[in-house]
């Protein structure tokens, strides 16, 4: 499919991104040399046979990752391409790709964290694995690791034993949910230096059918990639008892403050056919003195009305408690928005309030 996109190669797009061939949500970035690198989920607007794509049907058709750049501090950006397909993950049988994070390591290469989808059947098809890969320069992946970091199938035990919820390995990535709740959820990887420059990696877990966590692993080296040292008992949040699922988590270091600033994107839905119009997502931030918490939350949700989801964190200004953020909008936006990036904002923590720039 992604050879079917028309070519907008180069193409620059102004407070925002509007993306005339493409579907695009969830976003993670990292700046390196002034430039700031955006990543996103991707997919065509149109099925293989040209007719329109649903939005809520977008599941059915293989994703990729896209890669945007800017200059000016997120007033633009340039559409880069594809920086990550299915076809580039073959050797894991991957049905296709979810999202994850491109960390700047200390040896200039960037550490590549994505969910992958194996194809098991047409009633098993949320089977998530934590995966890495290695770009020399952030805009093409050079390798991937032959291995996948996690995998509920071959890690059920571990996995559970450390008080983790997953389903039972027959159910595991049934279409229906997991119980009584939505979907498996062991996806979204978040690589992180803290600030004794340990090597983490947080994703989005659960505890139970219909209640959120992250999952967070110490890693350690191997060969040119890593392996797990250590997975960490499930990170929790005080109001984990408002919404079922945790997702896209990004995790920050003051150092002027000696304090980490948390930011997830939540969501209720209760299980997995739920009708769109009951289901509520919001971002919500939290703080902690400790990299295993407990968190504290900051304020009430934010972002919901005005329909955006899946944050990331391009800058911090920890001298004016704020950081620079873009985030996509939801299916719940109007027509011509949805699906598509906001321009950018900021998050204000110590009041936790959010200020957009550069507007139309």
């Amino acid at each position: 499919m992604i050879n079917q996109i028309p070519d907008v190669y180069g193409k620059k797009f102004v407070n925002g991104i509007q993306h005339p061939h493409l579907y695009i949500w969830d976003a993670w970035s990292y700046v390196e040399d002034d430039t700031i690198h955006l990543y996103s989920l991707a997919v065509s607007r149109l099925k293989p046979d040209g007719t329109e794509l649903h939005p809520n049907d977008r599941n059915d058709f293989p994703f990729h990752i896209r890669h945007f750049t800017s200059v000016d501090n997120g007033v633009s950006w340039k559409d880069q391409g594809c920086f990550l397909n299915i076809k580039d993950t073959s050797k894991h049988n991957f049905k296709t790709i979810w999202s994850g994070s491109v960390k700047l390591m200390p040896n200039g290469k960037k550490l590549v964290a994505y969910t992958g989808l194996e194809n098991i059947d047409s009633n098993h098809c949320f089977l998530q694995s934590i995966a890495l890969g290695i770009s020399e320069d952030g805009y093409t992946v050079n390798h991937i690791d032959d291995e996948v970091l996690s995998s509920p199938l071959r890690d059920w035990k571990s996995i559970t034993e450390r008080g983790y919820y997953i389903d039972v390995v027959d159910h595991l990535g049934s279409n229906n949910g997991e119980e009584d709740g939505p979907i498996l959820s062991w996806r979204d990887p978040f690589v992180f230096y803290d600030k004794n420059e340990k090597l983490n990696l947080f994703w989005a877990a659960k505890t139970h059918p219909r209640t959120g966590a992250m999952a967070r692993v110490t890693l350690k080296p191997k060969g040119e990639f890593f392996e797990i040292e250590e997975l960490h008992p499930p990170v929790t949040v005080p109001d984990i008892g408002e919404f079922t699922q945790i997702e896209v988590p990004k995790i920050v270091y003051d150092d002027v403050q000696d304090k980490y600033y948390l930011v997830i994107a939540s969501c209720n839905r209760l299980y997995e056919n739920q009708p769109d119009s009951e289901i509520n997502k919001a971002v919500r931030v939290y703080a902690s003195k400790c990299i295993d918490g407990p968190w504290e939350s900051l304020g009430d949700k934010i972002l919901s009305k005005e329909c955006l989801f899946g944050v990331t964190i391009l800058k911090t200004d920890f001298k004016n408690n704020r950081l620079l953020c873009i985030a996509p909008y939801t299916e719940a936006a109007s027509n011509n928005l949805m699906l598509t990036f906001a321009p950018t904002f900021y998050i204000y923590l110590d009041e936790l309030r959010v200020e957009f720039l550069n507007q139309k």
